[in-house]
């Protein structure tokens, strides 16, 4: 199901491969976004692992969602390895007489027992695979167009790389592959049919902000909507 159309009027942005920095995150979406209510959030994935506040990001994005903030978050593929990591170890200790702790890197998102948190669970598993905008499809890696049905492929939507063909009328702005910043500022000013977004964040680039007009967009009614914005900002946490 797409997000709906923003009809307050406010902004959208879109933040990609947080993974673990949530003082980055925090800071990015409330003191340089400044995110409104009226404003929509679209977050690309790879919320965990590598960085070390997986607990926090998820907190984080779970009390936005909460408290009336429009936050759109999609499926990467360190939650899908996650779940799918669960997922057998459910499995393992169902047949087990003795519970065994679940042995992943993000351990703060275990609870006392050493296992994963049903709150984080039934969020993990809620995440959709794309988001379809008027002018955008968001997606954590990539589309193999190459494919009959490129939107049942979640293997290529998590794992693409080296998503260099985009065959559709829209936009596909993705995550997953680092990317150095001179070439995401000119995907995003020369109009490129595929706009990537991760620059790298857990790896401590330093502080990074894109801030890029993309074009005017229109909702269904014809109102005027605030020209979109992407975002990218990294920081070592």
């Amino acid at each position: 199901m797409p997000p709906p159309v923003n009809a307050a009027g406010g902004k959208r942005f879109v933040i990609a491969d947080i993974h673990g920095s949530a003082r980055t995150l925090q800071t990015l979406v409330e003191e340089k976004i400044r995110l409104t209510r009226a404003d929509q959030l679209f977050l690309l994935g790879d919320y965990i692992d590598r960085g070390s506040r997986n607990a926090r990001v998820l907190d984080f994005i779970l009390n936005l969602q909460a408290t009336g903030y429009q936050v759109y978050p999609l499926r990467g593929n360190h939650e899908q390895m996650l779940l799918d990591a669960w997922s057998r170890h459910s499995v393992q200790a169902a047949s087990s007489t003795r519970q065994k702790p679940f042995n992943i890197e993000a351990a703060d998102l275990l609870d006392r027992s050493g296992q994963l948190s049903d709150r984080y669970i039934t969020f993990l598993v809620s995440l959709p695979w794309y988001f379809e905008l008027d002018h955008f499809y968001l997606v954590h890696a990539g589309f193999d167009f190459s494919k009959p049905n490129p939107f049942e492929d979640h293997q290529s939507m998590l794992w693409m790389r080296n998503f260099r063909n985009n065959t559709t009328s829209k936009i596909v702005v993705h995550g997953h592959e680092v990317t150095g910043l001179r070439q995401i500022v000119s995907s995003i000013e020369n109009g490129s049919p595929i706009i990537p977004l991760d620059n790298g964040c857990f790896q401590g680039t330093g502080l990074r902000r894109i801030k890029a007009k993309i074009r005017k967009l229109t909702s269904a009614t014809s109102a005027p909507l605030t020209s979109t914005r992407v975002n990218c900002w990294c920081r070592k946490t």
